[in-house]
């Protein structure tokens, strides 16, 4: 393969993405979505199937409007399927037709015949429009070789600007699909694009085979959402092509974290720790050997190529039972404690002690067992101390939450309605901090301790600011609701005092919570 290679991002989150079970996207949560991928770069955003419903039809149209980039609107080699496209306003039309023996047995019953034939003329179509055309031989990977060959060719004569090969079921390896893309190539001069599915969790790796065979166009979603088990995903396809085959590509990397979290927000679906390049985990360490190894030099435990700054992430030292001095020292330094020698191995082994009896070290633990350490420590500041809260809900009434509070002092109140009543209480305790800072719940854990109906409730939150930073922290109650409110409210303390402390090493004054 060419180094210097172009390779163009198709995004489908917006039409394949939504075809996750349980996903739909509103309106206004597509159009964001598609301005935050032009924004990043994205070549061609697919914005729906518009014949699909009025309510399709109207989105993949918003879309078209409020975009810059090109949006690509999906039919059916079908009359009626490319005229809403053409409504739409779309740049381009993504036409596809079932190519495998089974599905035109089984889907569509039809023939060989009448698919080149309504290919053909579905093409045209589109080219008569004045408008881009991309073709997919649907089902390309189970499709006898000899007639994806002639439907790929009909394609191209036909007009077509894209050819594009879709593992439909996600049946295919690197090697053959490799083989399929080189045996295209040699018989069509339309340039080629990509579709993998994650059936077998190959689908990146099917993507970069392809490039590498000579595809110039992959198709991705955002997180690798999508049918099944899921698209390429765009995040690790475009750092693969980025950072390991030096190709060329127009995305801007560092806002793949920031869109990624977005999906994961619209979509409720979390993004497992462990995921390549956007997971909580991707720039994490916890071992004291590692840790002290990418204080010093980042590429000891990591890729070196890759780095967390390139996708908007960030580095983080874990707490826990591995964890070495480097690590603990850092995450006190960064709240402006600093503790001597002496403490701070006492501080790791406290630390060490409590992650072996197989408990989540937080950072509320870590700054707790500092405190008990270190004599001369005065009492954690906290910028929000809670008075009060009550919390009512019934079968037909709206939970609502309703906290009183200090926040630096001055006594607020702040009422919100929830889908329940933890949610409603979180998002009180939230609302009450005002416009700034900017403090989002990443992740929320309950587990029960004891049995029984009056059971006590372990709740475990992890909340995040603007600039990435991270705090968490646990609280046992017999009321779930409590437990939540007292883990948030320890949580967005331990944070806003690690702002605070990098803030006044940055020379600014230190930030007040505003309302």
């Amino acid at each position: 393969m060419n180094a210097n290679i172009d390779v163009e991002i198709f995004d489908t989150t917006l039409r394949d993405g939504e075809q996750t079970p349980g996903v739909g996207f509103s309106i206004p949560d597509k159009v964001k979505l598609a301005l935050r991928l032009a924004e990043a770069g994205v070549d061609v955003i697919e914005a729906g199937f518009p014949v699909n419903s009025a309510e399709e039809l109207e989105s993949v149209r918003q879309i078209a409007q409020a975009v810059s980039s090109p949006i690509c609107g999906l039919a059916r080699v079908v009359s009626s399927d490319i005229a809403a496209c053409i409504d739409c306003g779309v740049d381009m039309i993504h036409v596809f037709a079932p190519t495998s023996e089974v599905q035109m047995a089984h889907a569509v019953h039809t023939t060989p015949a009448k698919i080149i034939e309504r290919t053909r003329r579905a093409i045209e179509r589109v080219k008569e429009a004045g408008l881009l055309c991309m073709y997919s031989p649907m089902d390309a990977t189970r499709t006898d070789p000899d007639f994806l060959l002639e439907i790929c060719q009909v394609a191209g004569e036909a007009g077509a600007d894209w050819l594009n090969l879709p593992d439909t079921v996600g049946v295919s390896t690197p090697h053959s699909i490799a083989e399929m893309v080189r045996r295209v190539r040699r018989q069509v001069q339309t340039p080629i694009s990509i579709h993998c599915h994650n059936d077998f969790g190959l689908a990146v790796a099917n993507s970069l085979a392809a490039v590498e065979a000579g595809a110039t166009m992959v198709q991705v979603s955002v997180n690798g959402i999508g049918e099944r088990a899921g698209n390429a995903s765009l995040e690790q396809t475009a750092l693969g092509l980025k950072c390991l085959y030096k190709a060329k590509i127009a995305l801007k990397t560092e806002k793949l974290y920031g869109i990624s979290r977005l999906v994961e927000r619209m979509t409720g679906i979390p993004t497992p720790p462990s995921q390549p390049v956007i997971g909580a985990n991707a720039f994490s360490h916890e071992s004291g050997i590692h840790a002290a190894g990418v204080l010093e030099e980042s590429s000891t435990f990591e890729p070196g190529i890759m780095t967390p700054e390139m996708v908007g992430h960030r580095r983080r030292l874990v707490i826990g039972k591995h964890t070495g001095k480097h690590s603990v020292q850092l995450g006190l330094e960064e709240a402006g404690l600093h503790p001597t020698d002496e403490e701070l191995s006492e501080i790791v082994r406290r630390v060490k002690s409590l992650g072996g009896k197989g408990k989540h070290v937080t950072h509320s633990d870590l700054f707790t067992i500092a405190e008990s350490v270190m004599a001369d420590l005065p009492p954690s500041q906290r910028a929000i101390v809670l008075d009060q809260i009550v919390v009512t809900t019934g079968n037909r009434a709206t939970p609502t939450a309703s906290v009183v509070a200090r926040v630096n002092g001055e006594a607020r109140t702040e009422a919100q309605l929830g889908v329940g009543p933890v949610d409603a209480a979180l998002r009180a305790v939230q609302r009450i901090l005002g416009s700034s800072p900017q403090i989002e719940i990443t992740d929320f854990h309950l587990d029960a301790i004891s049995g029984g109906s009056d059971a006590v409730a372990n709740v475990s939150i992890t909340v995040e600011d603007e600039a990435g930073r991270r705090s968490s922290s646990q609280a046992a109650h017999e009321d779930i609701v409590i437990a939540s409110v007292e883990a948030l409210i320890a949580a967005i303390n331990q944070l806003l005092r690690v702002r605070a402390h990098a803030q006044e090493r940055a020379g600014e004054p230190a930030a007040q919570v505003v309302s």
